[in-house]
């Protein structure tokens, strides 16, 4: 197993920020449809998706070269580090399609050794009109194959958000740094993040950030990897599986005990909620109106089983006492 270290000043926690990168689960998602064996918890995905043209026609074998087979680490430039919380698919794939075609050959060579195959050679030859035609057609495979989950994808990896953020706010920075994932652990005393990379050797582990700050970017197909990009001209990104990834493709309805009592909908708002949630965010998760979800909460609230509270604008809904022993 190989580590990444990198050292975190103060400068760098005080720009400690989460997004959401929609063009990283694009990206991530060719890995996992590339390499199923290793993401069984994407299988009811993976079965509708497993034979996407990008994944089967010979015209798409430079994306299959850069984002599936590469040896070596991903091309950042596929998945620039997003600069809003919310990033927009189609504001990322323009990043992609402005990245500096110095940028392109530096990344689409580098870890190969001289081994570059030669799908990648007009990328190198003509980066520009190559981007152009990459860009879409990752945007067709992104309205065939994600576009329809993004509502339940983003909500999950809302709610991992808010979790982290509260646990930040409650306990500070050690403790939500560790509990982010077993392959990384924060070391207050040295000031020092280590992500252990299972599978590739890393020749410069020791890194540290000059003050350029860290986004956490909360992912839906890394699991169960950890994926950090630290090198120019980039924001430094550390991607990890978010909290509730397990759940995403279970089928709609609940086979839970308490689905007979509460009904259907309510017993899956509940066992949601044992992340504290919006209204607005259990509503793409579970891709209903959320008007409908607000009141199925307020019957909930009313029985005891759910709480509210409201934290600046938005108002959070979490499971009680009551509720986590009629799920148990």
């Amino acid at each position: 197993m190989w580590q990444v270290r990198i050292r975190l000043d103060v400068a760098d926690l005080s720009q400690l920020r989460w997004a959401i990168s929609p063009a990283w689960e694009l990206l991530a998602s060719l890995r996992v449809l590339g390499q199923p064996g290793g993401h069984a918890i994407h299988m009811p995905w993976l079965s509708r998706h497993r034979d996407d043209p990008l994944l089967t026609h010979p015209r798409h074998r430079a994306i299959r070269d850069l984002a599936i087979d590469t040896p070596g680490p991903l091309p950042g430039f596929l998945a620039p580090t997003p600069e809003s919380p919310l990033a927009n698919i189609d504001d990322e794939l323009a990043a992609v399609g402005a990245t500096p075609v110095d940028v392109v050959r530096r990344e689409v060579t580098r870890g190969r050794r001289g081994r570059r195959p030669d799908s990648l050679d007009s990328l190198i030859k003509a980066p520009r009109s190559q981007l152009r035609t990459i860009v879409a057609d990752l945007r067709q495979y992104w309205q065939r194959t994600i576009e329809p989950a993004w509502p339940m994808m983003r909500g999950v990896l809302e709610r991992d958000i808010h979790h982290r953020a509260t646990t930040l706010a409650n306990h500070g920075p050690g403790e939500m740094l560790n509990d982010l994932h077993p392959d990384i652990h924060w070391d207050q005393q040295n000031q020092t993040l280590t992500i252990t990379n299972r599978l590739v050797e890393i020749a410069d582990p020791d890194r540290t950030l000059v003050g350029r700050g860290l986004v956490l970017v909360p992912s839906v197909f890394a699991w169960p990897r950890v994926y950090v990009k630290t090198a120019q001209p980039w924001i430094p990104v550390v991607r990890y599986p978010a909290r509730g990834v397990g759940v995403l493709w279970e089928p709609e309805q609940s086979s839970h005990d308490a689905s007979a009592v509460l009904g259907e909908t309510r017993a899956r708002i509940l066992t949601l909620i044992a992340t504290p949630s919006t209204t607005d965010q259990l509503a793409r998760s579970l891709r209903l109106a959320p008007g409908g979800v607000s009141a199925q909460l307020h019957r909930l609230v009313a029985a005891g089983l759910a709480s509210r509270a409201r934290v600046g604008r938005e108002v959070y809904y979490a499971r009680t006492a009551r509720g986590d022993s009629l799920l148990t």
